[in-house]
């Protein structure tokens, strides 16, 4: 067997084996557990797909999502489903070859979730979880002992399955660290008051599942400060460490921080840097005796190759980015770390698919959970070779025209505009969002690489196609603001005044950006909930621009909250200086004096003054060609927003199944 070449010099230590206790794992890029609900409760064909994916893309270390124990309704593994064990020897069986170690993460959330009986969900003490905000109850000692055996029943699970290690979670507000926190842990008996005694019931725990385990298989535990006022600290987090470690229970420390209560810090958004994490990590980490991970927006190998050669961890948890690529390791390897398709970091597909479909995606991956049959190992290359036209350089045509060239076809994208990115490149202008343009970056990149004929400034209309001739034309001409006044929450209205020179939209706002005076005070009026009002409120607010903002619906930015930025987008702004925030709103008219206000449920109107009001509302679709090219000829299909304004995962969909599916 030919040797494994060395990594480069530049990757030498995230890339070179490590021991975990008794498991050798191949390098130091590790998937941490996270929920993907492609399962649905247990190991399935599907699943195990996901895994394998990535094994094959290289990754060393995989934790498996968290498996629920106890009678919690937890929604993504459980202990005991049928067809769990045997989903657990394929996995191993299948990634095998690519030598990717396999541990099982193990948890309970505790006032997180409610039992599946509907009795009360348990706790360290009566409490209320801000998940579900159902009132917990704190277990009775009857209960502690039959969660201990339900731990030790699911550890003997994995070794059954074949798997390389355990990982116990006490970290993000779990059961674990509801007992572990002095917030939360207000016990009088022999599990709470005092640290020893805090610590008592994981330690139970572990020695019940270290005794269960194998000598060949790994044991640690996730653990994290909570951010929280008076919560678990990076010192308490040091400490329980070293007391496992004296007890010779952990062979690893897996450090995450945040809570149910402040779950933006868990699942860090576009805004955080990559490594945002280490300011409450570093501790804990540089004192373990123990191999240490940590996690916080990590994208490249060239950035947990830093966090190791600074001595900040030994290996580094690369989640969201193996979910945007699978083969990261590879690729770089390769052909550099461009190549890698980017983690945009907006949560949307991963994380908000989980809280709102009940199944992760992901924004730029269609293959996300679909890998048997939308793997890019399985775009096959066309039967007959077509010219393909692609009107509108956005990421449902980049992504169209990626694909289309990748079977084999020879494709024009031809873009009006003087650069690609569709109204991403109007997105990326605001602070904290530039990340967004990464993918219109790799877009373009592989589209050039894969020979397409890109024509920028070119403006398409339907007399031009036959000077073409294509076999085919995929629209993806994307949408326009909306303008009219018209609020999808008050639909028998329209605002007044909308022609006054004060009203903007958020794309004028930013495309001008510092090159035009906005005033003192402004009205940013939110009919969407999504980001390109807060996007707008935010540029303001760094101008030095006071500003109210007016959401119509019942809270903030409500399409953030699955995708954790809201409470992060409201953190910054209110930060930032001279901010209201009204809801309920509708705006009623604009003049000179400013906009007039009303609410939805009635009551008297407030004038504002203002100097710019941007009114954000649902935007409309750039359909104009896609009507001239009905019956005129060539195939035609439309993709993204030029069908419906929607989201970035849908436009990037579209485009990439309208190539597959061209004959």
């Amino acid at each position: 067997m030919k040797p494994e070449a060395a990594p480069p010099a530049n990757l030498a230590r995230v890339l070179s084996p490590i021991d975990i206790g008794p498991v050798r794992i191949k390098n130091r890029v590790v998937r941490t557990g996270h929920g993907t609900g492609i399962g649905k409760g247990t190991m399935n064909d599907a699943l195990v797909g996901y895994h394998v994916e990535r094994a094959k893309g290289g990754v060393g270390l995989t934790i498996i999502e968290a498996l629920a124990v106890g009678s919690s309704a937890y929604p993504f593994l459980v202990s005991g489903a049928e067809g769990l064990v045997e989903g657990y020897r394929k996995l191993v069986e299948q990634s095998e070859p690519y030598d990717m170690k396999i541990f099982q993460q193990i948890g309970h959330l505790g006032n997180e979730i409610p039992e599946l009986d509907g009795s009360p969900p348990w706790s360290s003490s009566d409490s209320v979880g801000a998940m579900v905000g159902v009132p917990a109850r704190a277990m009775t000692h009857a209960q502690i002992d039959f969660l201990v055996d339900c731990y030790e029943k699911a550890a003997r699970d994995c070794v059954s399955g074949g798997l390389h290690g355990v990982e116990l979670h006490m970290a993000h507000g779990y059961l674990l660290q509801q007992f572990l926190s002095p917030v939360h842990n207000r016990r009088d008996d022999e599990y709470g008051g005092s640290f020893e005694n805090r610590a008592r019931l994981p330690i139970r725990l572990l020695e019940r599942v270290r005794g269960a385990i194998p000598d060949t298989m790994a044991l640690g535990v996730r653990l994290g400060s909570e951010a929280l006022e008076g919560g678990m600290s990076p010192e308490d987090v040091s400490r329980l460490a070293g007391l496992f470690e004296e007890r010779g229970l952990i062979d690893f420390l897996n450090l995450s921080i945040g809570t149910d209560y402040n779950p933006h810090k868990i699942i860090g958004a576009m805004h955080e840097a990559a490594g945002y994490e280490l300011e409450y990590d570093e501790r804990p980490s540089r004192a373990a005796n123990v191999p240490s991970i940590v996690t916080g927006r990590f994208r490249t190998l060239e950035e947990a190759e830093q966090v190791i050669r600074e001595g900040y961890a030994d290996l580094v948890g690369m989640t969201r980015a193996h979910i945007a690529d699978a083969a990261i390791v590879r690729k770089t390897l390769e052909s550099g770390s461009d190549s890698v398709r980017p983690c945009i970091g907006c949560n949307h597909g991963c994380i908000g698919g989980l809280l709102t479909v009940g199944q992760i995606g992901c924004a730029v991956n269609v293959a996300v959970g679909l890998e048997g049959t939308l793997s890019e190992d399985l775009i096959e290359p066309a039967e007959h070779k077509r010219r393909v036209l692609v009107v509108g350089g956005g990421p449902a045509g980049l992504e169209a025209a990626r694909v289309a060239a990748l079977r084999g076809h020879e494709v024009i994208l031809a873009e009006a505009a003087p650069r690609l990115g569709g109204s991403l490149a109007i997105a990326a202008l605001a602070p904290r969002r530039g990340g967004i343009f990464d993918i219109v970056h790799w877009l373009e990149a592989e589209v050039l690489r894969l020979g397409v004929d890109l024509r920028l400034s070119t403006y398409i209309e339907a007399d031009d196609i036959a000077g073409i001739a294509p076999d085919a034309v995929i629209v993806a001409t994307g949408s326009l603001p909306r303008m009219d006044g018209g609020q999808h929450l008050a639909p028998g209205h329209a605002a007044g005044g909308m022609e006054h020179r004060s009203v903007v939209s958020s794309h004028e706002l930013l495309t001008e950006g510092t090159n035009r005076d906005w005033g003192t005070r402004a009205v940013v009026f939110d009919d969407t909930g999504h980001y390109e009002a807060v996007a707008a409120a935010e540029f303001l607010l760094t101008q030095g621009v006071g500003v109210t903002f007016v959401a119509a619906h019942k809270s903030f930015a409500p399409k953030l909250e699955p995708a954790l930025s809201d409470d992060a987008a409201l953190e910054r702004l209110a930060a930032l200086g001279d901010f209201r925030l009204v809801t309920h709103g509708k705006l009623l008219s604009v003049s000179d004096e400013g906009a007039t206000l009303g609410r939805r449920y009635g009551g008297t109107a407030e004038s504002l003054p203002a100097d710019t009001v941007v009114f954000v509302s649902h935007n409309q679709p750039n359909d104009s060609l896609l009507a001239e090219l009905k019956g005129a000829g060539p195939e035609v299909v439309a993709v993204g927003d030029v069908l419906s304004p929607r989201y970035l995962q849908v436009a990037i969909r579209e485009g990439h199944m309208a190539a597959r599916a061209i004959a």
